[in-house]
């Protein structure tokens, strides 16, 4: 008995560490919309499933809300777009989607210490706006706890087109919840 019981300590001891994501929580906080509370799903859903970590996801009124409560701490990863992050940083509206993608990049990570992941697609503009893309951001700090994180989500990097995304809209809209339609997108993706 007090052999197997040193066996199985030594074991415990010297077993390498299982996905160092597991039985931690993440905060996803975005802008209460459709597009949010899709986006949100979708990581939130890939995030658990692919990592074991649970992901609680919050709605915010405004992008001021949203962009405290990341200054606080209170959120750990968001969904911005092109367009948006422009006005925030009080930047022209860009026409050129990739070179929009790059000066936000850049401007967040330098100034407000986020990490922009790949893009999902790049969706149309609304209101005359340029076409957009949309991609998940990251505090910088949150990447030391969960390395594997960006590996994880850039695997939505280029899955949603403006088609689909429309597609996923209009579900949502004729009653189908945010986190269903999200869990059948990533499983027709084979990514759940």
């Amino acid at each position: 008995m007090k052999k197997t019981l040193l066996i199985l300590t030594m074991l415990l001891l010297v077993s390498p560490k299982v996905d160092a994501c597991v039985g931690k929580l993440l905060n996803i906080g975005v802008i209460n919309s459709s597009e949010g509370q899709l986006f949100a799903e979708m990581i939130s859903a890939l995030v658990n499933e692919r990592t074991g970590t649970s992901v609680k996801v919050q709605l915010y009124k405004s992008a001021q809300d949203l962009y405290e409560a990341v200054r606080m701490k209170m959120v750990d990863i968001s969904i911005e777009n092109t367009t948006r992050a422009l006005h925030l940083l009080n930047k022209p509206v860009e026409s050129d989607a990739k070179k929009a993608y790059e000066v936000v990049k850049a401007a967040y990570e330098k100034d407000r210490g986020l990490v922009w992941l790949k893009p999902f697609g790049l969706l149309n503009g609304n209101g005359g706006d340029p076409p957009s893309y949309t991609a998940t951001i990251l505090r910088v700090d949150i990447l030391n706890n969960f390395p594997a994180l960006p590996r994880v989500i850039n695997k939505l990097g280029n899955t949603v087109p403006n088609d689909t995304y429309e597609k996923l809209i209009k579900s949502m809209q004729s009653g189908g919840k945010p986190k269903d339609v999200a869990r059948d997108f990533l499983k027709s993706k084979k990514l759940i």
